[in-house]
């Protein structure tokens, strides 16, 4: 189950690094870089994804959720190899290890389980891209942290101007794939939820037809 972490308990963590000489901030931090406080949030962040841990932060908050099960890594696995040709084609990003920026905080961000964008994609800083300059997030709904996965997280992806969202809920009866597009005013107007088993056909820039069986299998 995902914890909160105030900024308080670094110390708990270790000894923190120092600052570089010649930092390497992002254009999202602005010309004169993060506060105190936010540079403090960003080494906690770095110290815990440094572990293999998946640390976010929500209002200035930094929550932490366990590491990736076997299941949750395979339903990512075998949804990026039916989208390998279109990625190839068009020389996109597939990260799972890359933050979207969620605004309007400077340091809020979410950890998508998949994010995909192209190559020329801005970026907020090194660790984490401005949602707008993304084609999607891909999340994998977690038994303890379903509302999150489903209405939460949506609704700030929609804010950070992520294009479409995919949510894979393996708990649902039957499983299921829930695509959210159709972004306007900050959210998505539309959204398909096909049971596995079903096709699902993934508007422009895709153009792919997905075989939910084989996500899933």
């Amino acid at each position: 189950m995902a914890t909160g972490i105030t900024p308080g308990h670094g110390a708990a963590l270790g000894p923190e690094h120092p600052a570089a000489a010649a930092p390497t901030w992002g254009p999202g931090w602005g010309a004169m870089g993060p506060t105190d406080d936010e540079l403090h949030r960003e080494q906690v962040w770095e110290k815990l994804v440094g572990q293999g841990l998946r640390p976010e932060i929500v209002g200035g908050r930094i929550y932490v959720s366990p590491r990736a099960k076997m299941r949750h890594c395979v339903l990512v696995d075998r949804l990026a190899d039916q989208l390998s040709d279109v990625r190839q084609k068009n020389g996109w990003k597939f990260c799972r290890s890359l933050a979207v920026h969620i605004p309007p905080e400077r340091g809020d961000k979410r950890l998508p389980d998949l994010v995909i964008a192209s190559a020329g994609s801005p970026g907020f800083d090194d660790n984490q891209a401005y949602g707008y300059g993304t084609l999607m997030a891909v999340e994998v709904v977690s038994s303890d942290s379903r509302d999150d996965d489903l209405d939460v997280k949506p609704a700030e992806y929609a804010r950070a101007g992520v294009p479409m969202m995919l949510i894979l809920d393996d708990f649902s009866t039957p499983p299921s794939v829930r695509l959210l597009y159709g972004l306007a005013e900050g959210e998505y107007r539309a959204s398909i939820v096909v049971n596995a088993g079903l096709p699902l056909l993934l508007p422009e820039p895709f153009e792919v037809t997905l075989d939910t069986n084989l996500i899933f299998r």
